[in-house]
């Protein structure tokens, strides 16, 4: 029986539909929703409608349904698209059956705090040009209007059964949405992701010679949710944005180690490619053929060529795929590019596995 994932042209963001299907029925799965420009056109007058407001419309006119959405975490390239996705009743409003969203207002209340001003339901929920915080309170405040919020803390170790699908939570752990417990702010531009400042020009060699692993200590990205999907035999890894060290401790949590790796038959590369939430340490725990980078290339100088020496130095025979294939030919030469036999493809459609 299929299980098919696409990954959704959401621009430098997340937006990730999976549909497993067997002789009980259908599951669906919508895990984030990429900036505001993956549901609405990018600029005024531009009438031609996102890749998440296209899916929509089609799951809609085949009578379909979301039977579960994942909010990874808090920041714009993921909550973006889903704040405008919730703004015409007639698409997530309607859809969406059940909502996973670790917000704010559920980790104070985890911790017993007494919530910061900036974190309450207030203000104008018309979700424009917010972020963070704001956004994350749009959207807490969306998805209790419509009654679809599961309203509990999903954490590291955990699972979750969606009829036909087991979902095992690898991140993020309680120091990572204790962090959170500030007043959120905008994400910062990371001083090693810099669109200007990219790793293109270099070889595998060069960079690997040099290859000293720093890891992201963002907030946000360290509340960030990742995740196991299990259908029948099949296995995916769904990295979100989170940090190496957590995804391994929620690995480890699993009984997974270095000599009992897990055995995937797709991941989800965590931050767009970044090389600093992808190390050796991390790879050396995937026993995994196929893995999947979302962005379009345009912000944070994203993905990082180091992330793909990496992989292919851990695993000579894996392939990476792009699911905006033109950026192949800015991250490689050409020479590079037949070097590596086929081991570079674009995702065009569902990914297909069974």
């Amino acid at each position: 029986m299929p299980l098919k994932v696409r990954f959704l042209k959401a621009l430098h963001g997340d937006a990730i539909f999976i549909t497993a299907i067997d002789e009980d029925g259908v599951s669906t799965i919508l895990i984030d929703g990429g900036p505001p420009s993956a549901f609405t056109p990018r600029e005024v007058g531009d009438h031609r409608d996102g890749a998440l407001r296209k899916m929509l419309d089609e799951l809609a006119g085949n009578g379909g349904q979301i039977d579960l959405l994942i909010m990874t975490h808090v920041d714009e390239d993921h909550i973006g698209g889903l704040i405008k996705g919730f703004e015409p009743p007639h698409h997530l409003r309607n859809l969406t059956r059940s909502v996973v969203f670790n917000s704010g207002q559920l980790i104070h209340e985890h911790f017993k705090l007494a919530d910061v001003s900036q974190n309450v339901l207030r203000g104008n929920f018309s979700g424009s040009s917010l972020t963070s915080i704001k956004q994350g309170i749009t959207f807490e405040k969306l998805i209790t209007d419509a009654g679809i919020w599961k309203r509990e803390l999903f954490l590291q170790s955990m699972e979750h059964d969606l009829k036909n699908v087991k979902i095992r939570f690898l991140s993020p752990d309680e120091a990572g949405i204790k962090r959170l417990l500030i007043k959120w702010e905008k994400e910062q531009t990371s001083p090693f992701t810099s669109k200007h400042n990219t790793d293109y020009k270099q070889t595998y060699e060069q960079l690997l010679n040099n290859d000293t692993f720093i890891e992201d200590n963002s907030i946000h990205n360290n509340s960030s949710i990742s995740c196991i999907i299990e259908f029948q035999s099949k296995i995916i890894l769904l990295l979100g944005d989170a940090p190496p060290s957590k995804i391994l401790d929620g690995l480890r949590s699993f009984n997974y180690s270095k000599s009992n790796p897990i055995t995937a038959d797709l991941v989800k590369l965590s931050h767009h490619g970044s090389k600093a939430n992808t190390s050796p340490e991390l790879l050396d725990l995937i026993n995994c053929d196929h893995y999947v980078v979302s962005t379009d290339g345009s912000r944070h100088g994203l993905p990082n060529k180091l992330t793909f020496a990496r992989i292919h130095h851990h695993n000579p025979n894996a392939t990476i795929y792009f699911n905006y294939p033109e950026i192949i030919k800015t991250i490689y030469t050409q020479q590079e590019i037949e070097k590596l036999e086929g081991k570079l493809k674009g995702l065009n459609g569902d990914f297909c596995l069974g």
